[in-house]
């Protein structure tokens, strides 16, 4: 039987999870720039150690209401390498490292009640873990930026500004 070790997180109360392999550290809030029109979520870039991260709200990409302050959140910094991804994510409060069995883990419900961002549902003492799609997460968050960046004026430093 195969098993995967995963980060549980919180997000308001639910229990969220991410693969430990794609997981390259967990630090206290940094703090981040806003980037103008992007998608909500996108809570703008940090610079982390010397590299520049966009940072998401992982709450309110997926409509949940947080009662955590964002300057108290936890931020998961992701990697996956064979996507060349690397994402700060922002959630209200990192739970613990658990070791999933194959058997746990329900993908039974994907593409129909999960809706797109979720990929399976981990079971686990009376508890079920949500977890969620980062690659269609971080390609959604591409395209949204991609059409804002379209619909918006050229600015001072993209190109001529109309008079």
């Amino acid at each position: 039987m195969e098993s995967i070790k995963v980060v549980v997180f919180l997000l308001a109360d639910q229990p969220y999870a991410v693969p430990v392999s794609q997981v390259r550290e967990i630090i206290r809030w940094p703090g981040v720039r806003p980037v103008p029109q992007t998608h909500p979520a996108f809570l703008g870039v940090s610079s982390v150690r010397g590299e520049v991260l966009p940072v998401l709200d992982l709450a309110a990409f997926l409509g949940i209401q947080s009662a955590v302050p964002v300057e108290q959140k936890k931020l998961i910094l992701l990697e996956i390498p064979e996507e060349g991804l690397k994402l700060g994510l922002a959630v209200d409060h990192v739970h613990r490292i658990y070791t999933v069995e194959d058997d746990q883990i329900d993908q039974s419900l994907v593409g129909s009640f999960l809706g797109e961002n979720l990929v399976s549902v981990i079971k686990r003492d009376g508890e079920n873990i949500l977890v969620p799609d980062f690659r269609r997460i971080l390609t959604s968050l591409r395209e949204e930026a991609l059409r804002l960046s379209k619909s918006a004026e050229p600015s001072v430093l993209g190109g001529s500004v109309p008079r």
